[in-house]
């Protein structure tokens, strides 16, 4: 090949590629600038979008965008999430969430560890001290009849009555068995118990009541028994309770013991007495309350749950499901508030998130904090009982067989004043409409009594909520409206409880109900934000104003209600 035809064709190669080169380059800023084109009025959208959002009024804001609706934020992967966390911290202290167990502390420094890690809400910490409520050791009952000592077995045949104080009896105390129900002060007239140990049968008036008189005639001791009136009435049973400042040792006993010791007694030739040794400390119990940091003070929305469980059992449900429940409400409500570009609207009043302890055995937690906040040195910021427009309660969220229970005035503490019922009917309303709107069944469920709601409505605050049942039975004609709606496969099981481990051991991570329990909390959620969006909160709930004596709360009066069957 030649040198010319080697420079010719060079030069036309060198040609070739500068065109290509120049394509090449054409075609990027074109590309680039279809981009910013795009950006450009991707932004412009948005933009119109946003202003949209924003020029109309916060309710229909709330209706039409679903990003920002408060409920759409509640996931049941969250709430599960947390559960099984309270799941570990029962299994690290022997499978309970009770007051003075470690399980609990573990709970409220989760809680806290959580709002103070994820959150700018205000926490707050509120502690009492129960005495007399944390059995050491093993306790001890021994029978002796006729000279013939029995050892009888702590939680088969006794437990420890709550708030008595324990015993170290040295040798046997007589015993004497106090006639008719032990209720009226002629039944301990004619009869010596001075320094004698009492043996006093469930019924009619409270125990509270049986303590306290067997304290006024001067026994050294008191053993109640229960009564086989029914089925689930002959077994001994933890979590009896005395009054709060009792004096002397106590102890509840089966049916079986009570009438052996009965019989016993009543054969004249026989000697019985009995003595009793355990020992008992007090327990400081924690409130939790986390705050909104925005919103008015003097008009706060209260929401909450009590974090406690029984002995027995880790309380997954009860109320393990409630704790959790209204944690993801505050984490997800103040994340929220803190991300302004989301553009959701501040509510106009503070949101206190709250944690009651000891309700498994008193409600004692939450009537402790209604109790503070009604005293006249109450400050804003701890919170006065006159600057809570409304009250939301949350307590066995996730039952198995559920229902979804709407807390309705039908049965309400006789001690409520009328002027907080039309709020709490128009609490009651509001939630039946999201059910409706949701397509999804309901049932009424009494506010009579056995939640943390007592102390906040008999102290004047409208009060609602939901739960999904708990030890009743489940009706065939119940089951039959769920399935209506719902479909057979979680329309439940009729004649079977809501929670079939209802203070029980099972009360495990797999006793509860993702469905149900998704659902109620996104009805809470809803509940929150519509009436933080309201323009005149006080007057929607108390259309006839509200009671004027909130610094009256009562504390022994509400402890000894008599619509708490826990105390009989």
């Amino acid at each position: 090949m030649s040198e010319e035809s080697n420079a010719s064709g060079l030069q036309s190669t060198t040609m070739i590629r500068s065109v290509t080169k120049k394509m090449f380059y054409t075609q990027v800023g074109l590309l680039i600038l279809f981009s910013i084109t795009i950006i450009i009025l991707s932004s412009i959208a948005l933009s119109i979008l946003i202003n949209h959002i924003n020029s109309r009024d916060a309710d229909k804001s709330l209706d039409n965008n679903e990003l920002l609706s408060f409920s759409n934020q509640i996931k049941i992967d969250d709430l599960i999430y947390h559960l099984k966390q309270l799941q570990i911290i029962a299994d690290q202290s022997n499978g309970t969430r009770a007051i003075g167990t470690p399980g609990f502390d573990g709970t409220l420094n989760y809680i806290i560890e959580q709002l103070e890690q994820h959150t700018n809400l205000i926490v707050r910490h509120e502690y009492f001290t129960l005495k007399n409520c944390a059995v050491q050791g093993t306790p001890q009952l021994q029978s002796q009849i006729n000279g013939f000592i029995e050892n009888h077995t702590h939680l088969i045949d006794f437990a420890h009555i709550l708030f008595t104080p324990g015993a170290n009896f040295d040798s046997f105390v007589r015993l004497i068995s106090i006639p008719n129900l032990g209720c009226e002060d002629s039944d301990w007239m004619n009869i010596s118990v001075t320094d004698a140990i009492v043996l006093v049968k469930r019924g009619v008036c409270t125990f509270p009541d049986k303590t306290q008189l067997a304290e006024k005639y001067r026994a050294k001791g008191l053993l109640m028994y229960n009564d086989g009136a029914a089925s689930d009435r002959f077994q001994t049973v933890r979590y009896v309770r005395s009054h709060l400042n009792a004096t002397i040792p106590g102890y509840f006993l089966s049916y079986y013991l009570g009438m052996k010791l009965v019989n016993a007694i009543s054969n004249s030739s026989t000697n019985t007495s009995i003595k009793m040794i355990f020992d008992v400390r007090d327990a400081e119990i924690g409130n939790i309350c986390a705050d909104t940091p925005t919103g008015n003070k003097a008009a706060t929305i209260v929401v909450g749950a009590h974090s406690d469980g029984v002995l027995d059992g880790s309380g997954i449900n009860d109320n393990g499901s409630g704790s959790v429940g209204i944690l993801v409400l505050a984490l997800n409500l103040a994340r929220l508030f803190e991300m302004t570009s989301l553009n959701y609207a501040q509510f106009l009043y503070r949101v206190r998130f709250c944690w009651w302890g000891a309700e498994e055995v008193g409600l004692l937690g939450s009537i402790y904090h209604v109790e503070q906040a009604s005293l006249p040195t109450a400050t804003i910021e701890n919170g006065r009982l006159q600057d809570y427009l409304v009250y939301f309660n949350y307590d066995m969220l996730a039952s198995p067989n559920s229902n979804f229970g709407i807390l309705d005035s039908i049965s309400i503490p006789p001690e409520t004043p009328n002027k907080t019922l039309p709020g709490t009917n128009r609490i009651t309303n509001l939630f039946q409409q999201w059910f409706n709107e949701q397509k999804l069944p309901w049932t009424r469920s009494g506010i009579g009594g056995g939640s943390d709601f007592v102390p906040f409505l008999t102290g004047g605050i409208a009060s609602g909520g939901v739960n999904t049942g708990a030890g009743g039975l489940k009706s065939a004609t119940e089951r039959d409206q769920y399935a209506d709606l719902l479909g057979t496969g979680n329309s439940g099981l009729a004649n079977v409880a809501y929670d079939s481990c209802y203070h029980q051991q099972c009360d495990r991570i797999n006793n509860v109900n993702p469905f149900a329990y998704e659902k109620v909390v996104k009805a809470a959620a809803y509940a929150i934000e519509y009436m933080g969006r309201l323009n005149d909160l006080e007057n929607w709930l108390y259309p006839q104003g509200r009671v004027q004596n909130l610094n009256s709360f009562n504390k022994k009066h509400i402890y000894n209600i008599h619509y708490d069957s826990d105390l009989f």
